[in-house]
């Protein structure tokens, strides 16, 4: 190994930088005659396995005798890991909801907060509540829990149905989210193309004129026809 170059005090130019001692190490350079000490066999050893060109030991191999994974007894029959996906809603978002009411999954999904309603809800503390509530959730951080009670509210923590292993957990019941009130006409807005179309509809048609029934094309044979206009 070649001794490390000593680390220059102060660095006055790129060209002074170098590795740290101990990080860089020349690459064995094997079979270059006896002197070198690797030499001959190329520190491969006599015959054998790994003497032998395109030698691969895979992850666990322990030269042919049975390894430790097949020694082991197997243990069947494991339970289901059971796993919950959290939904987290923050407590700024709750100014939607009315003073005084009190709010689940289902009326944050009618408040358009959720999508579906979902056994494992989460409220963190990230905004200001303005408004006094009493939130049902499955889980509330230290903060969330400060705000609601500093704005007049409560909580209450939803435990869920303990789910037997095997069996999937119950679908949630689906909740249409609140239809949006329609939004107020401004003063000067122009009336709708279809609300013209009515009006135009419904109004009297006494100065349209009258159509007249065209002549038929073909006259029947021996039919008399008026006589022509000069």
């Amino acid at each position: 190994m070649a001794k490390a170059k000593e680390v220059v005090a102060e660095i006055k130019d790129l060209g002074d930088i170098q590795p740290t001692p101990g990080s860089r190490r020349n690459r064995k350079r094997v079979g270059r005659g006896r002197g070198s000490g690797h030499g001959k066999t190329s520190t491969r050893g006599h015959n054998g396995q790994g003497q032998r060109s395109g030698e691969a030991k895979r992850f666990g191999f322990e030269g042919g005798q049975t390894p430790l994974f097949r020694r082991l007894p197997k243990i069947h029959n494991f339970d289901e890991v059971i796993t919950r996906h959290w939904v987290e809603v923050n407590v700024g978002a709750l100014n939607s909801a009315k003073a005084g009411s009190e709010v689940s999954p289902q009326t944050l999904v009618e408040l358009g907060l959720m999508r579906k309603v979902s056994d494992s809800v989460r409220i963190l503390g990230n905004g200001e509540l303005k408004v006094s509530l009493k939130v049902k959730a499955h889980h509330f951080s230290k903060g969330a829990q400060a705000k609601i009670e500093a704005a007049g509210g409560s909580i209450e923590v939803i435990q869920p149905e303990p789910r037997k292993p095997g069996k999937k957990a119950p679908k949630p019941p689906k909740v249409k989210p609140a239809p949006k009130p329609p939004e107020p006409k401004a003063e000067g807005e122009e009336e709708p193309k279809k609300a013209k179309k009515e009006k135009k509809a419904d109004a009297p048609q006494g100065g349209a004129k009258e159509s007249k029934p065209k002549a038929d094309a073909k006259a029947k044979p021996g039919a008399k026809q008026p006589p022509k206009k000069k």
